[in-house]
């Protein structure tokens, strides 16, 4: 099948996967390929493969991974991943990780991982720049090369998070996207455990500021362009990462606007600015940042 502007989508089922599963993925994809401003960047071939099991999705990615020589974290946690290692975009769906998961909920997957692959089917979304400044600035706060790349990564999930949320929103499909946020803020525990075992690392702490973004960064975007409904989910992750100091929580609030204002031109530099500005706290703006 294909969208208005010829964009080729393959649907592959990699095991034997319901079709009424199949049927449905496909009207959700459509949803987003139907909207009337796709960005000027959509790829001309989107692939969507279908996993039954979670252990058939994990040895694919394995695989790739390391024939390919990616370096990235565990995305096969994940409801759903997107990535375009191969240089086309594809996504990747797990039936099994979405059990008892509610529909409204999976339908925001769906929506927020084609728009993944609309607006970051290009490797480069993928393959990070390690400038000697950043490297530099990693090692003078403890951060060598290792950590620095997992903090650059979770980043630039945060930031391409930021970008599809908004643009989902902004195209009539943001109530899913809502609906995904409140999924991922209902339930922090995990984070929370891993917190107060490397809280005395600055190090580590950075890291942990990197991840909390993923969801901090496309609610403040949402609530900067005046969308209805998102200062609730605001209220809401300030309660649920309340394990996080008041000023931690201003800090990370503080550093998504930076990062939401940035005026640079390209994906990477956008990313570097924001790590710089993270690992450093060089703005003005990031005085209360822990």
């Amino acid at each position: 099948m294909s969208c208005p502007m010829g964009t080729q989508i393959q649907l592959v089922a990699q095991e034997e996967v319901d079709e009424s599963f199949l049927t449905q993925v496909r009207t959700w994809v459509n949803e987003v390929l139907e909207t009337e401003e796709l960005p000027l960047s959509a790829p001309p071939y989107l692939s969507v493969s279908i996993w039954k099991t979670t252990e058939k999705y994990q040895d694919f990615y394995q695989r790739e991974k390391k024939e390919l020589g990616v370096v990235t974290g565990e995305e096969t946690d994940f409801l759903a991943t997107h990535e375009a290692w191969r240089g086309y975009p594809r996504i990747h769906i797990c039936q099994e990780r979405l059990i008892g998961i509610d529909g409204r909920i999976v339908q925001g997957v769906i929506h927020h991982e084609t728009g993944h692959a609309l607006h970051h089917g290009a490797p480069e979304f993928y393959t990070f720049r390690f400038s000697n400044r950043l490297q530099e600035a990693g090692r003078f706060y403890g951060l060598d090369l290792p950590l620095l790349q997992q903090c650059v990564y979770l980043l630039s999930v945060a930031i391409k998070d930021q970008d599809v949320t908004l643009w989902l929103a902004k195209n009539g499909l943001g109530s899913s996207q809502l609906a995904l946020l409140g999924y991922l803020l209902s339930d922090t525990e995990e984070e929370h455990q891993v917190w107060e075992r490397i809280r005395e690392s600055h190090a580590l702490r950075k890291i942990a500021f990197a991840a909390f973004l993923k969801s901090l960064l496309p609610i403040e975007a949402m609530i900067s362009a005046g969308f209805e409904g998102a200062q609730i989910f605001k209220d809401q992750w300030d309660e649920v990462y309340g394990w996080l100091s008041d000023r931690e929580r201003k800090g990370l609030s503080l550093l998504a606007r930076f990062i939401m204002n940035l005026e640079v031109r390209t994906f990477q530099e956008r990313l570097e600015q924001a790590a710089l500005q993270l690992i450093t706290k060089s703005s003005p703006y990031m005085e209360n940042y822990a």
